[in-house]
């Protein structure tokens, strides 16, 4: 009976949460005029908007249970991913966010057709995205399941709950809502995790108790005189984490989607700025709750095995179920910040590049926005029937993050900064890095490292693409596009 009271008191608190992430959706609705409300808020995103936005892209499953299941295996050392999403981001708000927001466009690969000018490259871009974006959402599916499994419940529901949720707010107002409820859902979710893991170092008796305790523990994933170490996942996992994770943020649909959405160009700029070091400033946290949870468990081989129920799991222990439930709803803030960013990034694709680009250019404004809230709906239930029914697609999808990378790193990037860069010198490049990716994955060449496939494919990719350009005519781009970059005299 007290294990269902327990059981109830977390159902309803996380019940609660989802109903109030609806209501702000609804809320929002009533600033849904238009497509550009609906894909980009009406370009009319604050600094604090946007900063926050940004920032919950990112903080979501990998940010959270990935950098706890790191710190349970590398202890301090397990904060280079989260730092390297805060660099992606600085990165971006020093090179391409003041661009992005001036050409006034709704995704990445318009801007490749403002450069080359060719529907087959941005088709190929589009195309690798949205199959990335679709994965990535199914990986939150199951990232949602794992926490309800830690604690307990049902994960299958827990999971069905939670996505229904985000896909009905996100229909209802789009960026909007997405926008509003990623700050809530930042603010929730950082502030939970921080809170949670200094409470634990406080009754551990700080980062010595910690120590000590795990001096006592037996089948450790690596020496205790390591987990104080920042390089212990070791240099290759490092520098390897830290290029694939830039690369992609650096031509992320759903990072630009919110630099798109900003109110200004410089606005777009502070927001990467703010975001960026605000991940790397909080990436220490993760890991460190996930050797609090190793520490403080009643059962460390438990957290050994499952790393990524490790933070759910410290909630549990340090608070009870009545305060920990607030806690898992902070996890599944960050978890459902970053679905919510993927599935109106992946509208963008189906609308702009599909649709508008190919099918019906003069289509109204009323009818695009219908037919943009319909696309949301059916991409958010196909991504969850995928993730709980067949889970091989969607680990094939989420491949497709790889080869996005791997194939449109170079021609985006090198495009912006090369005069010289050529339409087919892009579209090789393209071809040959995802091909290159394809071949990784499937594991037909073998790489050392999985980070390896992007790198390697983006090698291959500028390679080729320089090769072609120098020997074919130069690609003039688009007049908008060349007056932003300064190519004009």
């Amino acid at each position: 009976m007290v294990i269902f009271a327990q059981e109830a008191v977390i159902w309803y608190v996380i019940i609660v949460y989802l109903a109030a992430m609806l209501f702000i959706g609804i809320y929002a609705s009533r600033f849904i005029k238009s497509t550009s409300d609906f894909l980009l808020a009406g370009r009319r995103l604050g600094l604090i908007l946007t900063a926050a936005t940004l920032a919950a892209t990112h903080y979501g499953g990998g940010f959270v249970l990935g950098g706890g299941s790191w710190g349970v295996k590398y202890g301090i050392g397990g904060f280079w991913y989260g730092f390297a999403c805060g660099l992606g981001l600085l990165l971006l708000g020093l090179s391409f966010a003041k661009l992005s927001r001036a050409l006034a466009v709704y995704t990445v690969p318009e801007i490749l057709n403002l450069r080359y000018k060719s529907g087959a490259i941005q088709c190929l871009a589009a195309l690798l995205s949205l199959l990335a974006l679709i994965g990535i959402i199914g990986a939150q599916v199951w990232a949602a399941g794992a926490v309800f499994e830690a604690i307990g419940l049902p994960g299958l529901w827990g999971s069905v709950l939670a996505t229904t949720i985000f896909i009905a707010y996100t229909a209802i107002s789009g960026l909007w809502a997405v926008t509003l409820t990623d700050l809530v859902q930042i603010l929730i979710g950082s502030g939970g995790v921080l809170l949670a893991t200094g409470i634990a170092l406080s009754v551990a008796g700080g980062i010595g108790g910690i120590i000590s305790k795990l001096e006592k523990l037996a089948d450790l994933p690596q020496p205790t005189s390591m987990y104080l170490n920042v390089g212990s996942p070791g240099a290759s996992v490092i520098l390897l984490t830290l290029i694939a994770t830039v690369m992609y943020t650096l031509i992320g649909q759903d990072f630009y989607q919110r630099l798109f959405a900003a109110k200004t160009e410089r606005i777009a700029v502070l927001a990467a700025l703010t975001s960026g070091v605000f991940l790397m400033v909080i990436s220490i946290v993760p890991p460190l709750a996930g050797m609090a949870a190793l520490a403080l468990s009643p059962n460390p081989l438990k957290v050994i095995s499952s790393p990524r129920v490790a933070i759910p799991h410290l909630v549990l222990v340090m608070f009870g179920p009545i305060i920990g439930a607030i806690f898992i709803a902070a996890i599944l803030a960050a978890i459902m910040s970053t679905a919510d960013s993927l599935l109106t990034a992946a509208t963008s694709h189906i609308i702009r590049d599909f649709y508008f680009r190919f099918i019906n250019p003069r289509a109204s404004d009323k009818y695009m926005l219908r037919l943009s809230i319909i696309t949301t709906i059916a991409i958010g239930i196909f991504a969850l029937i995928m993730a709980l029914t067949v889970k091989g697609i969607i680990e094939l999808l989420i491949y497709s993050y790889d080869i996005y990378t791997a194939g449109v790193f170079i021609p985006l990037v090198l495009g912006l900064l090369w005069k010289r860069a050529t339409k087919e010198g892009a579209l090789a490049g393209m071809i040959s890095g995802t091909i290159v990716a394809i071949l990784g994955i499937t594991g037909i060449i073998t790489f050392p490292y999985w980070e390896f496939i992007y790198v390697s494919g983006a090698l291959v990719s500028l390679i080729v693409m320089i090769a072609v350009s120098l020997v074919t005519k130069p690609t003039i781009p688009e007049e908008m596009l060349a007056k932003v970059l300064g190519w004009t005299k």
